[in-house]
């Protein structure tokens, strides 16, 4: 099988590095050219509670950048095989036209785009012209954290669906897609396809906005969230507030939501969430397409969640 992974964050390495020897052939994308070059050179380092291992450039993964400020790229992108699959694990904010130029300019016509963002909306832009078919949505719980422009920490281990953008009947190409469950299964992820990713991305957009502003707000770890009964209590406000617009929308949740959102802090909790990070790497967060497209779709439904204004103009003060 021939993968892209498109960002070479946290998930991108953590993803190349388990997969690389299981692939035919892999290709990295990086967001700079410092990047690209220490991984050729140095490879990637995973580093696990159970797992330690190091790519090698081998024939069998290869690093290249894209910056839209250089519309030359790097020579030797184009894969000479189509691509099987495209996995984009950039944030949401990185998804712009430029970017989505460049992949359709990797893609054949049987080549699967697979989209790891948080939060919701940028479906359509992915789409564009090709067919819904081609467009798969993952959720992930996997916990990463890299530590510099080469190494990757596991820092969790979770559960990764996969399934069609929308109410897309894909039964006649499950067996190119159980290849793909095979190889992420083999790689040591656990991975399943699923027809209900609507409810489960609105999960994980609720999960997102629950934990991750009030860990940036607060410079704390996940766990630490559930040891100060203030912290629960604004924890509970922003569920429920985020229930209401899910409910709006006409989205069925999880009845046993909120305890997998208590679960998720156990597991995780010695993680830095991806805000938290941001925040203290002085980057740009994704609260204007966690909490912020929650605000926006409660302004179209006439709802008020003051608790997620508040925390979304704190996190907007941070940055």
């Amino acid at each position: 099988m021939r993968i892209m992974i498109i960002g070479a964050g946290s998930l991108g390495l953590l993803f190349a590095a388990k997969l690389s020897s299981f692939c035919e052939h892999m290709t990295v994308i990086t967001r700079t050219k410092v990047q690209a070059d220490h991984l050729a050179q140095e490879g990637i380092l995973l580093d696990g509670k159970s797992e330690r291992l190091r790519t090698t450039r081998g024939g069998f993964i290869e690093f290249h950048y894209y910056q839209e400020s250089d519309k030359s790229l790097t020579s030797g992108i184009t894969p000479v095989q189509p691509l099987d699959y495209i996995f984009l694990m950039v944030k949401q904010p990185a998804i712009t036209k430029e970017l989505t130029q460049f992949i359709d300019s990797r893609r054949s016509e049987s080549t699967y785009l697979v989209s790891f963002q948080n939060g919701i909306g940028h479906e359509a832009v992915l789409i564009g012209g090709r067919s819904k078919k081609k467009l798969l949505l993952a959720v992930t719980t996997e916990g990463a954290r890299r530590e510099s422009l080469t190494e990757v920490s596991h820092t969790g281990h979770g559960i990764t669906y996969i399934g069609a953008s929308e109410h897309i009947n894909l039964d006649h190409e499950n067996s190119t897609h159980h290849l793909l469950v095979n190889l992420l299964e083999e790689a040591g992820f656990q991975t399943l396809m699923s027809k209900k990713m609507e409810e489960r991305i609105w999960s994980k957009l609720i999960i997102n906005a629950v934990i991750n502003p009030l860990t940036a707000i607060l410079r704390v770890k996940n766990g630490e969230l559930l040891q100060s009964a203030w912290t629960k209590e604004l924890m509970q406000d922003l569920y429920r507030e985020a229930c209401l617009v899910a409910e709006g929308k006409g989205i069925k949740l999880p009845d046993e939501l909120w305890q997998t959102i208590i679960t998720v802090c156990e597991a995780t909790s010695r993680n830095h969430s991806s805000m938290l990070q941001d925040i203290e790497q002085s980057r740009p967060t994704e609260i204007d397409r966690i909490n912020g497209s929650l605000l926006q779709m409660a302004k179209e439904l006439s709802l008020d969640l003051p608790v997620h204004h508040t925390v979304y103009r704190l996190v907007k003060a941070l940055e």
